[in-house]
């Protein structure tokens, strides 16, 4: 008994000592994401090939331009379609068949999630834009779809680190600003995020050991709009190949818009940045403008460069699997529920009396252990319960301009405490 105390403090120690590492990054999500399974749409690597580079991690890019987090949201108009785009509810199961992936250790794997703008405006088409109820009660169910993926890959893989966007500000999109449809946009953007919000706080505080973080990027894309002078960016309202047309000489990257709905490259790297600097799922770093990441993912076989994955519907694998657990959940407390009867029968039976009596050293040498491991165990509860209250990581638009080599830099997200809804 002495032994296994022993071991067990021992065991703890190590945990509190080992620091945080995240060597696998993968993601899930529509074409702020895609690497290229569909189509890339920036002028450089975004923003997960950089947080790769930063964390020094391999990447797995499932996400796909035009992704929406549940095709059955949209069936009729999928149907319409000729070209089959995987939901996140297919991204999930296309990562669940990856045999070369089944031996990732998850306690050293960030799962990333960024959809909603095409949930957004197919919502608007589905509902004539102009049904407000539907239309509010369509974004539960993406915000739900998000939780129920983020709560199967938990499920299934044991994960517990993950990171989630929000929807950037669709106002601000040169497809949407200064139209009549800004207003629109701007509601359901905010809308959605306030659920979603609502959701991650919700996970955080009932679902243990999960380290769930947001993402405001709606907050920081804003920021970056309105100050673009601090970020070093010349126009924040034009999209570059609108504005310059092939004609002028300023660096895209100065841009903060691509085209009338994307990002360019400088963009993702300010968006890598943010997290990294926040300490989020690892420790701060900082990912510098001397590094260059293109150069990077063209060396072969680099673990930054996510392999290209073919499209493929889901099967519904992902769901008969939860099911399998739930119910062996079920049979096992079945079993426990029927074992706790039978205890209580056989206390209930007259029993012969205890006269030994262990020795007063033991007695001390067991109860001073048994403290250690109780304060032990407190301290472990207190470290995650601390993780757990840092859920939201919030835009800070503080750019150090005291180094050019800072060109770009934020100063660390902050992880705000919020409050339960």
């Amino acid at each position: 008994m002495l032994k296994q105390i022993i071991l067990i403090l021992s065991i703890l120690s190590i945990t509190l000592a080992k620091e945080e590492i995240i060597n696998n990054i993968v993601v899930f999500g529509d074409s702020y994401s895609d690497v290229g399974n569909n189509q890339r749409l920036t002028n450089g690597p975004v923003w997960s090939e950089h947080l790769a580079v930063g964390w020094n991690a391999s990447l797995y890019s499932f996400a796909f331009s035009g992704a929406v987090c549940n095709n059955d949201m949209y069936s009729n108009q999928e149907q319409q379609k000729e070209e089959f785009i995987p939901s996140i509810t297919d991204q999930v199961e296309m990562f669940y068949n990856q045999k070369n992936l089944k031996d990732l250790d998850m306690e050293e794997t960030a799962i990333i999630f960024w959809i909603g703008v095409n949930d957004v405006y197919k919502i608007f088409e589905k509902n004539n834009n102009d049904n407000m109820e539907d239309t509010v009660r369509d974004y539960q169910k993406v915000v739900e779809c998000i939780g129920r993926n983020i709560r199967n890959i938990r499920r299934i893989f044991s994960s517990n680190k993950f990171i989630v966007f929000g929807v950037p500000p669709l106002e601000r999109m040169p497809f949407y600003a200064n139209t009549e449809l800004a207003s629109s946009r701007e509601t359901a953007a905010n809308q959605l995020n306030d659920q979603l919000t609502k959701e991650v706080e919700k996970m955080n505080k009932h679902l243990q050991s999960l380290e769930l973080d947001l993402v405001d990027i709606h907050k920081m894309l804003d920021d970056i709009v309105d100050h673009p002078a601090m970020f070093e960016i010349i126009n924040a309202k034009e999209p570059y190949w609108d504005a310059c047309q092939g004609q002028c000489t300023d660096e895209i990257d100065s841009y903060v818009w691509w085209d009338k709905t994307h990002l360019t490259g400088g963009v993702h790297r300010l968006i890598a940045n943010s997290i990294l600097m926040a300490g989020s799922l690892a420790p701060e770093t900082y990912l510098s403008d001397t590094v260059n990441v293109n150069q990077l993912l063209r060396e072969p076989h680099s673990p930054f460069k996510s392999p290209i994955y073919k499209p493929k519907r889901n099967t519904g694998e992902i769901d008969k699997i939860i099911k399998k657990l739930n119910d062996e959940k079920e049979q096992e407390q079945s079993k426990q529920e029927q074992q706790h009867k039978d205890d209580l029968l056989d206390n209930n039976r007259p029993q012969k009396s205890n006269t030994t009596i262990p020795s007063t050293t033991n007695h001390f040498i067991y109860f001073g252990i048994s403290a250690t491991v109780i304060v032990s165990i407190a301290f472990l509860l207190f470290i995650k319960t601390k993780r757990r209250t840092r859920n939201h990581l919030a835009a800070l638009s503080g750019l150090l301009k005291s180094n050019t080599a800072d060109r770009g830099r934020f100063m660390p997200l902050r992880n705000m405490d919020s409050e339960t809804v």
